[in-house]
């Protein structure tokens, strides 16, 4: 009687366990998603900045994207905030700017948008995708 009382208390906190374990994982994803959600909303403003600055303002061949970012936000400095914890690269071929965000050592793709385009074109967080452009220039803008 003694063993089978004691069995059913280890069941239980086992299962207790697992219950508790399998709820922090989920809640983790949420606030990731949700995290992500927020940042993609920023980035289609800041990629929207980019285009803007590489189709009309005409920058110098082989500027860094550090400095690209800063001449495209000269106007709204406060639209690279979100992405302080970031790392940012910036693509930019046939006079369109694509704009890719990474965890911030640079290992995971998180989101990748092209200016030319007012949705949010990719989010690779949702997949193990390196810190490599997925987009082209030539596939995604042609009809804009």
């Amino acid at each position: 009687m003694k063993k089978a009382f004691s069995f059913k208390i280890v069941l239980a906190v086992v299962i207790a366990l697992m219950i508790a374990v399998a709820g922090c994982g989920k809640g983790d994803k949420k606030v990731k998603e949700k995290e992500m959600y927020k940042l993609a909303s920023s980035l289609t403003k800041l990629a929207s900045a980019v285009e803007s600055t590489v189709r009309y303002k005409k920058p110098p061949a082989g500027i860094s994207d550090a400095k690209l970012l800063k001449l495209a936000t000269k106007h709204d400095p406060k639209l690279l905030e979100p992405f302080k914890e970031y790392k940012v690269k910036v693509s930019q071929k046939d006079r369109h700017g694509i704009v890719l965000v990474c965890t911030k050592n640079g290992k995971q793709g998180l989101l990748e948008d092209a200016g030319c385009t007012g949705a949010m074109d990719k989010h690779l967080w949702k997949s193990s995708a390196s810190c490599k452009f997925t987009l082209t220039a030539k596939d995604v803008c042609k009809k804009h």
